[in-house]
């Protein structure tokens, strides 16, 4: 079997500017591997000089193609530790194309919201749903969204159609939204 090019050593090229997936951060580094063949470069590693993790960047037909993907959305500060987690593993899913996982786990985010917010465990999600309301945690206009969330977290988990990426970017929009009122602006304002 002949193989598809030769890869080179860590060197100098052409800089790179991506999102880590590793470590979310915007980088430009200027070396790594490359693989070479006849009809020209197969593929680039970059290392981040953030986290110095590897990155591949392969030819494709319509462009070049990062694997791992970037993380969907934006990293938001201020969150407690366990909301970080779930909310990281959404924007993980969704980056790579899990859109009924993610929507499956934007449910199980707003649990532990509410829960971090005052909640008893171990709940129904509406009673979740009406304590986030209740005590004002949900913008007034917001309810809709939130029982968006619920009836797309029902259809992953009850009907066969999985669930469209369209749909679970609104949600996750929401989501974010939802986290930068409820810990990243109330963060900033104790910081300063």
């Amino acid at each position: 079997m002949a193989l598809a090019g030769r890869w080179y050593s860590i060197d100098r090229m052409d800089s790179k500017k991506y999102h880590c997936s590793h470590c979310d951060a915007l980088v430009g580094p200027d070396i790594g591997y490359y693989c070479e063949r006849q009809l020209g470069i197969l593929g680039r590693i970059y290392i981040c000089p953030n986290c110095n993790r590897p990155t591949y960047f392969e030819t494709c037909e319509g462009g070049i193609a990062q694997i791992p993907s970037p993380r969907y959305g934006k990293k938001i500060e201020y969150l407690p530790e366990e909301i970080e987690k779930v909310y990281t593993e959404i924007r993980d899913c969704m980056s790579h194309q899990l859109y009924t996982a993610g929507v499956l786990l934007a449910r199980k985010l707003l649990m532990n919201i509410a829960v971090d917010s005052g909640a008893k465990e171990g709940e129904s999600f509406v009673t979740y749903v009406n304590f986030l309301e209740s005590e004002g945690i949900i913008p007034k206009d917001g309810k809709d969204w939130v029982d968006a969330i619920r009836q797309a977290g029902n259809i992953a988990t009850h009907k066969i159609p999985s669930i469209n990426q369209e749909l679970a970017e609104e949600i996750v929009t929401f989501l974010e939204f939802l986290l930068r009122i409820k810990y990243e602006m109330p963060g900033r304002m104790v910081k300063n």
